[in-house]
């Protein structure tokens, strides 16, 4: 695979060699499609919903109860979802939003004294972290799930009377973690998957940071199997950490679990003092064993996503506005503007909402990259962009296929044989989802072999693909837009981070990042006309405004259309 010379937030050059065993395991892909779930789904929820304030409940020990209610969410909504815990302003508006939909007729408010006293008599158990031992918080959650408990801190433990057994041969009896003797997170990880990790879902897998406390609701729900991987440097802040050997069972776990399935939370926290393997690293440990990556945990620029114990419980039919017929002008150039990160489910739930609702939003045509994953995790937030798209908004499905990958990596740890069909089944499903969010174009992470680029072009439906998380070391003005079998490949024509080290938070560095923008595209605009230009947007978009400004800028040469406009008059240009 060709290096990168940016990526999707810091590059970090890596290489592991895949250990442990091979284990592959039949999807049933060939079950009726709609039957087909790659990420497990809750029940409908209750149409009366129990909902809590978490930011006005706490003024000690805040992220110890915020621990417990996020675990105990997971194990309360497993039979009918009907707990709703509040994290934030965003979490607000989606249970407005489902109200609206219809999915919850009603909402109790309670305080956090009442829904404990509602809901802890459903567990009779509990597992006490050991606060020196990050890890014993993954695997308090995975016992929890397992065995309807509570997760617990040692000074929170008191408030509840519940069993807490002495012995790690029988762990279902609740479980003081602190009094393991373990010294290293890995010893806490190897005791438990040794110990249980058979009983753990083979549906997926999550790399969780521990002090992420948000999502859980769902990897407890589900038994998704959780852990996490130090970075380099991360013991001199957490003693227990140690990269080598982390990076080691990781490999094994990832070898023993299915292709094909997702990897939810995310490897790097952007956190100052236990940052994880970050997010380069981590998928070049994933994705040879054929993870791909569902971001549902803290990334530095997203926030966790919590209640999915809930969201996944709703459901929605996702249909695209039909893009209006543009006349094709000779002498212009034209751009589809394509927001990044829309993979994660964390922009969806925050900063999607956050542009999607600003009075600038349909002004300027753009593709919102989705990741298909939303469909079963959270269908009720998808189908909020949908039902509120302007004319101009179009989705495309995003890094790449069912999932995030880095697409020359995906797969290459199986033997040749097992790779093809491992390949074979994540373009079917792929194809799936495709279908399941209506779109017909796709972004890609980076450059990859052309017999992997060929498979996604080749995917059904797709009749166009927009490449590169922003311009490569490899992109040139004459292969700003290729052919694969017929169907375009646009590059993307600017940086995918602007060179200015401004954030966009205050007028002048919002004013730095516009003025960037205009001249990087204009610098790369070919001579020929009508050209057809990829214009990557990036975390720095954050407010619609820009995007109308940045195009007032370029002048009247340059329309903006849809990326499926784009498609057409590309097509139309060419005789197609």
């Amino acid at each position: 695979m060709l290096n990168r010379h940016i990526t999707r937030r810091e590059f970090i050059t890596a290489s592991a060699t895949a250990a442990g065993g091979l284990w592959l395991a039949g999807h049933g892909w060939g079950m009726p499609q709609g039957d087909v779930h790659a990420c497990p789904k809750s029940r409908p929820p209750a149409k009366k919903v129990y909902a809590v304030h978490l930011r006005e409940q706490f003024t000690s020990y805040a992220w110890d109860m915020q621990l417990t209610l996020a675990c105990l969410q997971g194990l309360v909504n497993r039979s009918q979802p009907r707990f709703y815990l509040i994290h934030d302003h965003y979490d607000e508006l989606w249970l407005d939003w489902l109200r609206e939909r219809g999915d919850v007729n009603e909402v109790e408010w309670l305080e956090v004294r009442e829904i404990f006293a509602r809901f802890v008599p459903e567990v009779g158990r509990m597992y006490i972290i050991d606060p020196k031992i990050p890890a014993s918080i993954n695997v308090a959650t995975m016992l929890a799930g397992l065995h309807s408990g509570l997760v617990t801190t040692p000074p929170t433990a008191n408030e509840f009377d519940l069993a807490c057994g002495q012995n790690p041969d029988s762990p279902q009896g609740g479980l003081d973690l602190g009094k393991m003797g373990w010294k290293k997170d890995v010893e806490a990880y190897r005791w438990a998957f040794q110990k249980f990790g058979n009983q753990l879902s083979q549906k997926g897998l999550a790399l969780l940071d521990p002090q992420d406390v948000t999502p859980r609701d769902y990897l407890v729900e589900f038994n998704i199997p959780t852990f996490w991987i130090s970075g380099p440097e991360d013991a001199a802040e957490n003693p227990a950490a140690s990269f080598d050997e982390e990076v080691k069972f990781g490999l094994e776990i990832f070898a023993k679990w299915p292709p094909n399935i997702p990897c939810f939370g995310w490897p790097g926290t952007s956190f100052p003092h236990v940052p994880g393997i970050g997010e380069d690293k981590g998928l070049t440990l994933t994705c040879p064993w054929a993870k791909f990556e569902v971001c549902t945990g803290y990334d530095g620029y997203g926030l966790s996503v919590g209640n999915l114990s809930l969201h996944s419980g709703t459901v929605a039919t996702l249909r695209q506005r039909a893009p209006q017929p543009i006349p094709l002008q000779k002498d212009k150039v034209y751009c589809a503007p394509v927001r990044s990160d829309g993979d994660g489910m964390n922009f969806q739930r925050q900063f999607y909402r956050l542009l999607y609702d600003q009075p600038e939003h349909g002004q300027v045509p753009i593709g919102w990259q989705l990741g298909p994953m939303d469909t079963d995790l959270m269908p009720d937030i998808a189908d909020y962009y949908y039902q509120k798209a302007r004319p101009g908004d179009c989705m495309v499905n995003t890094l790449t296929g069912a999932g995030y990958i880095h697409e020359g990596e995906y797969a290459t740890a199986y033997p040749p044989g097992q790779r093809e069909k491992v390949w074979r089944d994540y373009i079917e499903l792929s194809a799936l989802y495709r279908e399941r969010i209506d779109v017909s174009t796709m972004s890609t992470f980076w450059e990859m072999p052309p017999d992997v680029l060929a498979r996604f072009a080749g995917m059904n439906g797709i009749k166009g693909i927009f490449a590169n998380y922003g311009r490569s070391e490899i992109t040139t003005m004459q292969n700003l837009v290729t052919e694969v079998n017929g169907v375009p490949v646009f590059r993307a024509v600017n940086a995918g981070s602007a060179t200015t080290d401004s954030l966009g938070y205050t007028p002048h560095s919002r004013d730095r990042l516009v003025h960037f923008m205009i001249e990087d595209i204009k610098r790369w605009t070919p001579s020929q006309r009508p050209a057809f230009l990829h214009v990557f947007l990036a975390d720095w978009l954050r407010d619609m405004g820009m995007l109308t400004e940045i195009f007032h800028g370029l002048g009247p040469e340059y329309v903006p259309v849809r990326p499926d406009q784009l498609v057409d008059l590309y097509h139309r240009a060419h005789g197609g």
